[in-house]
């Protein structure tokens, strides 16, 4: 099962344009894997500081920056940020080799991102950038201040601005960590009714709705990458030993 996966102990690994992101596209989750031991980060690539309709925008990041780290801590997990600008999040290879340093420093065994069908320019620079992080991290010939690491599973969390083309195919149990992330989502504005979306609302409802389609209280939904990816990577792990065709253990030449 996904879960046997994910919660096996393993770091996790949660990259999102903005504070915020994260928080729900995998913060049940995160919550149930930090319950469960596992080292989980968030990677704020910018603390979406335009979101604001009085602040201004540095006043606005400041504001963020304590609430994900109280979100953070009701959530049971750590967080870091890159402070890039807010909607002119760069998709480019600097992104992406600054995102590889993090795979590769804390090793995660789970990867999660945007997926990639979203309207919001910075949540599609944010997958894609995630999606080159992983790869370069995998590089054994790529030289950076620490050495490669290939996580297992790379996952697509869902956003209600990243629908397009969204298809699950997997629903992971998170009622362990639903009413952590409850808690920790509302130390956010942007979930008290800043914004005119309903966002705890929506999740809330969502991840139930999952939940009754797994069989549990609350599950998330994610799209993962295909076939051709998870084989691709095989060239970056150790070899695998082959049984001989005729089963005899190669016993006999």
């Amino acid at each position: 099962m996904i879960e046997d996966r994910i919660y096996s102990g393993g770091p996790v690994l949660v990259v999102g344009a903005h504070a915020f992101d994260a928080e729900v596209i995998a913060g049940p989750l995160a919550a149930t894997a930090a319950a469960r031991g596992a080292a989980v980060t968030f990677l704020h690539l910018t603390m979406g500081e335009q979101g604001h309709t009085r602040l201004a925008p540095d006043a606005y990041a400041a504001q963020k920056k304590e609430e994900a780290s109280r979100c953070a801590a009701r959530l049971g997990i750590s967080w870091l940020g890159f402070d890039l600008p807010d909607a002119f999040l760069p998709d480019t290879d600097e992104t992406a080799l600054r995102i590889c340093d993090v795979i590769r420093e804390t090793k995660p065994q789970t990867v999660i991102t945007h997926w990639s069908g979203s309207w919001h320019k910075d949540h599609r620079a944010a997958g894609e950038a995630t999606r080159k992080a992983v790869f370069y991290a995998a590089l054994p010939t790529l030289v950076r201040a620490a050495p490669a690491h290939t996580p297992d599973l790379l996952l697509f969390g869902q956003n209600w601005e990243d629908d397009e083309g969204f298809v699950p195919s997997q629903l992971v149990d998170v009622t362990e960590g639903f009413e952590a992330w409850r808690a920790g989502i509302l130390e956010y504005e942007l979930a008290r009714g800043l914004a005119s979306f309903p966002y705890v609302d929506y999740y809330s409802a969502l991840y139930r709705t999952h939940g009754c389609l797994r069989g549990v209280t609350y599950a998330q939904a994610f799209a993962t990458t295909s076939h051709s990816w998870s084989a691709g990577f095989g060239q970056f792990m150790p070899p695998m030993r082959l049984r001989p065709a005729c089963g005899c253990g190669g016993k006999h030449g």
